[in-house]
C-alpha cells in the first residue's frame, strides 16, 4: 500500500513538473508539437499579442488545393514580452501591417488585421525595435 502512495505521488509530481516547464520548452517554437502542448496545459493562458506582417517563409498548397502562407513574425504582448510566432494563413498577407493575434502559447487562435492607432505606443515601440 505504502509503495502505491509513493508511486502515485512521484507520478502526480512529474506530471506537474511537466506541466510549469513545459511552457519554457515549447516558447518560441513554431512546430505541431509545441503548439499541441500548449493547447492542452491548463497552466498556459489565452492572451493577445501584436506582431507586423513580414514575408511569408513558406508558400505551399493544401490538400485541396488551396494557398497555405506560413508566417514567422516577432510578437509583444502588453506587458512587453515578446515572443516568436509561426501561423498560417490563407492568402499573402500584406507587409508591414499590424495583427492583433490571440494565442494559447504557441498556439494561434484567431489573428485579424488591426489599424496601427488601435496598437498601444508602447507596443508599437518594442515592434519597432524588434
Amino acid at each position: 500500500m505504502k509503495k502505491g502512495l509513493t508511486g502515485l505521488l512521484v507520478v502526480v509530481l512529474i506530471g506537474a513538473a511537466a506541466l510549469l516547464f513545459s511552457g519554457n520548452f515549447t516558447k518560441n517554437r513554431g512546430d505541431e508539437l509545441a503548439m499541441a502542448i500548449d493547447n492542452v496545459n491548463p497552466l498556459v493562458k489565452e492572451t493577445t499579442v501584436y506582431g507586423m506582417t513580414n514575408q511569408a517563409v513558406s508558400h505551399t498548397k493544401g490538400q485541396m488545393g488551396e494557398d497555405v502562407f506560413t508566417y514567422k513574425m516577432n510578437t509583444v504582448d502588453m506587458r512587453g514580452a515578446r515572443r516568436t510566432l509561426t501561423f498560417t494563413a490563407d492568402h499573402r498577407l500584406k507587409l508591414a501591417h499590424y495583427l492583433k493575434i490571440k494565442t494559447k502559447g504557441q498556439n494561434v487562435n484567431t489573428w485579424e488585421a488591426v489599424a496601427g492607432h488601435t496598437v498601444p505606443s508602447h507596443v508599437r515601440q518594442d515592434l519597432s525595435n524588434s
